[in-house]
């Protein structure tokens, strides 16, 4: 399967991975953790800024390629980076310090530019993790990113805004044009900020609940949001789901789209049985 087919378009204009790695905030005490090194057009920005750089990248012949390079790259920047290609589909990573082999304190940059099938999946992964990052910036789907960045009663507002804002203060960046990219994507690209919050929002121990949650208010986005918490939790009386909503302030006929993600953490805890 191409890379295309898979979502994979790879960034060709240097100017943009500039822009990137000095979006990134890398300096000589970071550890920058990046997405899919590829042919590393990207790869060759972040390593003389940082003093640790991982690539995570599933395809083995592009692994070899930055086995191959990277020692040149770095001579080239004049830098002394420690680096490290991991061949592993992102989305097996185990997301905790000691799988990814980082000391207790070792601050931490995640960037990439991300395949489009794994984008939601990845970073969903990487917020119930609960790994203590300084900052993750992705490059992804204008649209993705504008449902990451949305605000309550907006179009964009989704689930994802929801799961993501519970950890971590959105920002888009910049967008980019299909053609930075080879092959050219139909779609513009936006280099996203998650930044994560001091302490996340949502415990460990109701955040499979919290995700249920959002899923089910979601699942029909023109239903009420009574309705769709009926039918996704049967086993809690229409009167109880009232009552709570009630006491959360939200309205009979409102929809999952209009409310905030501090609301959306409370109900969830108060749907817990």
């Amino acid at each position: 399967m191409s890379p295309a087919k898979l979502g994979q378009h790879w960034l060709i204009d240097k100017r943009v991975c500039g822009q990137i790695a000095d979006s990134t905030g890398l300096n000589p005490n970071t550890t920058c953790i990046e997405i899919g090194g590829g042919k590393g057009a990207l790869t060759k920005f972040l390593l003389p800024l940082c003093r640790r750089l991982i690539i995570y990248e599933i395809d083995s012949n592009w692994a070899a390629h930055q086995r191959k390079f990277l020692p040149q790259w770095l001579e080239k920047s004049g830098a002394k980076t420690e680096h490290e290609v991991r061949e592993l589909d992102a989305l097996k990573i185990v997301w905790t310090r000691e799988s990814l082999g980082l000391e207790k304190k070792e601050h931490v940059v995640v960037t990439g530019n991300l395949p489009y099938y794994i984008t939601s999946p990845l970073l969903l992964r990487l917020a119930y993790s609960y790994l203590d990052i300084d900052r993750a910036l992705f490059l992804i789907q204008r649209e993705v990113a504008r449902r990451i960045a949305a605000s309550p009663g907006d179009t964009d507002y989704s689930r994802l805004t929801v799961s993501l804002g519970a950890f971590f203060k959105s920002r888009m960046l910049f967008n980019v044009p299909p053609d930075a990219f080879k092959p050219r994507p139909k779609v513009m690209s936006t280099l996203i900020e998650l930044e994560p919050y001091p302490k996340p929002r949502v415990d460990p121990d109701i955040v499979s609940l919290f995700e249920f949650t959002a899923q089910v208010s979601f699942h029909m986005r023109r239903k009420k949001l009574r309705n769709n918490l009926i039918k996704g939790f049967p086993s809690i009386a229409p009167a109880k789901i009232d009552e709570i909503l009630s006491v959360l302030g939200i309205q009979p006929n409102a929809r999952a789209q209009e409310i905030d993600v501090e609301t959306f953490v409370r109900l969830s805890g108060m749907l817990k049985v």
